[in-house]
């Protein structure tokens, strides 16, 4: 009788680790086992899940499917799956987490991407790897022409071979198996945190490296660049203005059309905190960062000052070095929020500058994108795990 898919998973992966992989069996049970015939790839990760194809399962042998789960799994202790999302084709997503799973960990029986297939050095991150792929890192031939689904995958079911198609397989097709292994990555604090408790109460790590081990225990600490936050956070919430020139005669029409230029805007309210609480060293930190937004592309922002209530919106176009400070009463963010919603100019965020020390807002209505900057480490860690729910957040280091 041929043993089920489910039991042999069960038998080769759940058993043995239960044993000898503790650190990787607790990740493991933390996500749901669900079986996926439709995916091109034996085993995927994201959104609190682990899903497998059985008709690619049966084909792998007993040590292809262990390494198989055992990416995924490592992948989650990285978070990759959950946290620092880059902007960029799932694709590319996919082969940086792959060049940082083999920086750190041999893997001998399946197929992955590692950082000499691209001639890039062996000692950087996820974001820097996709950050390399996307600026031609990459080569031409092997980026993808789109997301949809591929007939069939590699032997090992993680469709991770190098740009070069050692396998047999046309780039296509490693590409296409690629996006559909990183198709449920997104940002989600929730299952962030809960793997984060494990690694935290993991005493014993079986058979992971060292390296490996010291990198998976520096994500629960990992210092957030306020400049690269911000940029990320801009970029989310911008969009292009398109204008019409007459200076730029369209080429693709023989010159006959108007040209194009665009510009960004911004839909973005920035709230400084300037409560009692506030010093001024920290207000002149928050509006030394404001004004770097100048130097992103933007051409205004519109910022206002609270305290327990709101002062008056004032558009910002150029970096100032003289601004006038109101309030040093209470804080309360709520005036913040309920401003959002009432509004008539439809912002997409808000940046609120502020060391935290306010009861929490009560959001009602449409919810917005917020990113939390504090003035130091000591706010963050008296604050930030109340406001996080509400948004990303990062600290000013200079």
């Amino acid at each position: 009788m041929e043993e089920v898919v489910s039991e042999r998973i069960s038998k080769i992966i759940y058993d043995n680790w239960f044993l000898s992989e503790p650190a990787l069996h607790s990740v493991l049970c933390s996500h749901e086992l669900l079986e996926n015939p439709k995916m091109p790839i034996a085993v995927r990760c994201g959104r609190g899940k682990i899903e497998y194809n059985p008709k690619i399962i049966k084909t792998l042998n007993n040590n292809n499917l262990e390494e198989s789960f055992r990416a995924e799994v490592i992948r989650i202790m990285l978070k990759h799956p959950y946290q620092r999302q880059p902007e960029c084709p799932a694709v590319v997503k996919t082969t940086a987490s792959n060049i940082v799973l083999s920086n750190n960990y041999a893997f001998k029986n399946i197929v992955i991407d590692k950082a000499a297939d691209f001639q890039l050095p062996d000692t950087e991150y996820f974001e820097w790897y996709c950050a390399k792929l996307m600026n031609g890192g990459w080569s031409a031939g092997s980026l993808p022409t789109d997301d949809s689904s591929p007939a069939d995958a590699d032997e090992s079911g993680q469709a991770i071979s190098p740009p070069n198609g050692e396998n047999g397989q046309d780039v296509r097709t490693q590409n296409m198996s690629k996006s559909s292994l990183s198709e449920l990555w997104e940002e989600n604090d929730f299952e962030c945190s809960r793997v984060n408790e494990i690694i935290e109460n993991t005493t014993s790590w079986g058979t992971l490296p060292g390296d490996l081990v010291e990198k998976i225990k520096a994500t629960l600490k990992a210092q957030i660049d306020y400049r690269k936050v911000l940029s990320g956070f801009r970029a989310s919430v911008i969009s292009s203005r398109r204008n019409l020139t007459r200076m730029r005669p369209n080429r693709r029409t023989d010159f006959q059309n108007l040209g194009s230029v665009y510009k960004m805007r911004t839909n973005l309210l920035v709230a400084v905190d300037v409560s009692g609480s506030i010093s001024t060293k920290m207000l002149q930190k928050f509006y030394s960062v404001i004004n770097r937004f100048f130097k992103y592309g933007i051409e205004s922002i519109d910022t206002v000052q609270f305290d327990t209530q709101l002062g008056e919106i004032i558009p910002l176009k150029k970096a100032k070095t003289d601004i006038k400070i109101k309030g040093r009463g209470g804080t309360d963010f709520q005036p913040v929020f309920d401003y959002f919603r009432e509004s008539k100019s439809h912002y997409d965020g808000i940046i609120i500058f502020t060391d935290g020390c306010a009861p929490e807002p009560e959001i009602i209505g449409r919810k917005p994108k917020v990113l939390w900057i504090f003035p130091d480490k000591s706010c963050e860690k008296s604050f930030a795990e109340s406001l996080k729910k509400y948004g990303r957040y990062c600290v000013i280091e200079c």
